[in-house]
């Protein structure tokens, strides 16, 4: 109050540890302490409020781990004669991101667990899985094939002007981006990418790299000016679907990219193909797609398709979506760049058929990531993982859909296995998550793993990783407040930028679609 103080005491290092405001009558009025633990990148803090007769009113003790993640308040509130008439009680494991309420009870003089209040962030994820009207199927597939028209005239644009000489050519290199399984005799689909780094880390797919003799100007400056052409195959432009078979012997493919509108100018390649798979695919009967599809990887749909993308189409929402690579029994689809995070069903149309997907899109991101740091500083980084919360509760079960996700689990994580985290001992756990998750009481098994690694150990180091990465598998209560946040400790040993990767592997049980048959009319 007015004419009052405030009175700070010091450690030997400069920092307080104690701060009292001190009333105009010379009492107590509220004190904050301090404590800094070894090694503790925040410190611990309890506030309390005194009564005018001296006796506690409130008290709020908070606490942090090592990298300043958030673990706990415990809120007491007394009466005038010291007796506990309120509080509140608030863990949070950073690890599983679960948060755990208790309020406290005058008749039990204990704490009782309760549903922590909302978050302001909550997600509100449907209970439900959504069922699709036809309507809603076509309209759309229509709003996204008009787009999409769109967009490619856009895209193939000329300049109004003339090209005018000298034109000169440069290597470029490009990427062929096809289905990492094949099989003898199999049409398949792929694209051609302008930057093949983008689908180096896709275990979906696989990048055969080329260069490309791309001129300075006109059609042959850009993709959209040459022609891919595979044997038994029409040409097709290398901005668009590419069709080949799958040699029934050996392992080489011969192709031609050649200019459009100039056959002169052409470039042939011998393509040598992945290691090709024995047997005929078992094509399934019905569509499934992955739970939660991540943004920086591609979508995986398992169905009845035809191997030609070219005859597919493929929207999220009402945006159109690249089909990047398909055979006769997988389509991987990459999510347009502007879908935000959240449910975005996936909607399919090849001949006469619709399927309708109930996808939910992931989006996880990095704030801070690769800034430069001087040496001996520290940076607190924000890995952040968005839309998990919109998964139906229904759908999370355990699954490893695609197949993928478990083998680049245990690469990245030696000793790996798809297992609830209370069904396996401590030291059996991945080494950075031992001990930290909670048991999940509702049983259903679906987890997001994250792995996040050091790029440069020689120039950084990660607090709370072990060999340098950090693991965590997070069920549906991480997310019961939105999005899933992490503060992460980069401590420098030398001057350069901070460089740190993640990898995100949902394990859930794949989504089924709803097919719907084009109506006569409608085709």
């Amino acid at each position: 109050g007015v004419g009052g103080r405030i009175e700070t005491d010091h450690n030997a290092e400069g920092k307080a540890i104690r701060i009292r405001t001190i009333g105009q009558d010379g009492k107590l009025q509220q004190k904050s302490e301090y404590e800094y633990l070894p090694g503790y990148y925040v410190a611990q803090k309890t506030d309390t409020t005194y009564w005018p007769n001296g006796n506690l009113r409130r008290t709020a003790h908070n606490t942090f781990d090592p990298s300043a993640n958030f673990t706990g308040e415990v809120i007491a509130v007394f009466d005038e004669s010291c007796n506990p008439v309120a509080g509140h009680k608030l863990t949070h494991d950073p690890w599983t991101g679960v948060y755990r309420c208790a309020d406290w009870n005058v008749a039990a003089h204990d704490y009782q667990a309760t549903k922590c209040p909302a978050g302001e962030e909550e997600s509100g994820g449907a209970e439900q899985v959504k069922k699709f009207t036809y309507e809603e199927v076509v309209h759309n597939l229509e709003t996204a094939r008009k787009a999409s028209v769109r967009d490619q005239k856009l895209a193939r644009m000329q300049p109004a002007t003339r090209v005018q000489p000298p034109i000169s050519s440069t290597q470029r290199e490009v990427g062929i981006v096809i289905p990492a399984q094949l099989r003898p005799g199999e049409r398949v689909s792929g694209t051609v990418a302008d930057d093949p780094e983008q689908y180096k880390d896709v275990a979906e797919v696989t990048v055969i790299r080329v260069a490309l003799p791309f001129e300075s100007a006109g059609e042959a400056s850009r993709l959209s000016g040459w022609l891919f052409v595979a044997p038994g195959e029409k040409p097709r432009r290398a901005d668009g679907p590419i069709t080949f078979t799958v040699p029934s012997t050996g392992s080489d493919l011969n192709v031609t990219f050649r200019q459009a509108g100039n056959p002169a100018h052409s470039v042939n390649k011998t393509l040598v193909l992945p290691k090709v798979a024995a047997g005929k695919p078992q094509v399934p009967d019905s569509y499934r797609a992955a739970a939660l599809c991540m943004k920086d990887s591609l979508c995986v749909v398992a169905g009845p398709f035809g191997g030609d993308s070219g005859e597919t189409f493929a929207a999220f929402e009402d945006r159109p979506a690249t089909i990047v690579a398909e055979t006769t029994d997988a389509a991987y689809i990459r999510i347009p760049e502007l879908t935000a995070a959240g449910a975005r069903p996936l909607f399919i149309a090849e001949g006469s058929k619709m399927v309708a997907l109930p996808v939910v899109v992931g989006d996880f991101f990095i704030k801070n990531n690769r800034r430069d740091l001087a040496g001996g500083q520290t940076l607190i980084l924000f890995p952040t993982l968005d839309g998990p919360g919109s998964v139906p509760e229904e759908q999370w079960k355990a699954g490893n859909f695609p197949e993928s996700n478990l083998g680049l689990a245990q690469q990245l994580v030696p000793g790996f296995r798809l297992a609830e985290p209370e069904d396996e001992p401590d030291d059996k756990r991945e080494p950075a998550a031992a001990g930290k998750a909670d048991e999940k009481e509702d049983g259903k098994g679906g987890q997001v793993v994250i792995v996040i690694e050091n790029v440069t150990p020689d120039q950084i180091s990660l607090r709370g990783s072990k060999d340098e990465k950090l693991v965590f598998r997070l069920g549906d209560e991480a997310f019961e407040r939105g999005e899933f946040k992490y503060d992460l400790l980069v401590e420098t040993k030398k001057p350069g930028k901070v460089e740190v990767k993640a990898h995100v592997i949902p394990f859930l049980a794949p989504v089924l679609g709803q097919e719907f048959r084009v109506k006569t009319a409608e085709r």
